[in-house]
């Protein structure tokens, strides 16, 4: 092993370690908090500490990473609560909670970048989370358009960005920042179409311009 990977592996070593301590588990909710606190679209939610039903599902807005295993019970018995996968997310999307419920995401608060080689998936040693085919994504849920937030309707034309010219422009952020072909259709001089083919990554919603998001990210 070259000096270079001595030091980087040793790093994530420490940085594990103290992740897993309980100085470091306090260090990241406070962390975790003023984050959500800096975000005007932080978390609106915190899971409250509870013990997690035997079936591993709970009545939450939450989704798990990508390449998590389909049965949530298979899930919860295999998922150690390491937290690699979540040192491991560069855009700090995935997150732990305040109960023994694991990793997950809220793609709606803050969303999954879909990374090419999705460290996530990397760090995952327990057999939780599980890599997949090049050519298949994620399916973390469904996203849904809120008609009257967007700003395309006629109430919300104030909200428009506008051309040199001072003439309103119509807004297709939504579609520009999907990542999945064909999951956003904007029929011109409609409102923003989302097919069965989007995977719920929350993208859309984080580049709304909308007062409120004009977009919200459900199960699939």
């Amino acid at each position: 092993m070259d000096r270079k990977n001595f030091f980087s592996k040793g790093v994530r070593d420490l940085a594990r370690e103290f992740y897993q301590s309980p100085v470091g588990a306090i260090i990241d909710r406070q962390l975790s908090g003023l984050a959500n606190l800096l975000d005007p679209r932080g978390l609106n939610t915190i899971l409250p500490a509870a013990e997690v039903p035997p079936d591993g599902t709970l009545d939450t807005p939450f989704q798990r990473p990508p390449g998590a295993l389909a049965d949530p019970a298979d899930f919860q018995s295999s998922c150690t609560n390491c937290g690699d996968c979540i040192t491991a997310c560069p855009y700090g999307s995935i997150f732990r909670t305040e109960s023994s419920y694991g990793p997950v995401l809220q793609t709606a608060q803050i969303a999954c970048h879909l990374c090419v080689d999705y460290p996530c998936v990397q760090a995952c040693k327990d057999g939780a989370l599980l890599a997949f085919p090049e050519d298949e994504w994620p399916v973390l849920g469904q996203a849904h358009v809120i008609a009257a937030n967007c700003v395309n309707t006629a109430a919300n034309h104030h909200q428009r960005r506008h051309s040199s010219a001072g003439k309103p422009v119509t807004c297709r952020e939504c579609q520009q920042v999907c990542p999945v072909p064909g999951a956003v259709h904007h029929p011109r001089g409609q409102l923003p179409q989302i097919t069965a083919d989007c995977i719920g990554c929350g993208q859309c919603v984080a580049v709304c311009p909308a007062f409120v998001p004009a977009i919200e990210i459900q199960d699939a």
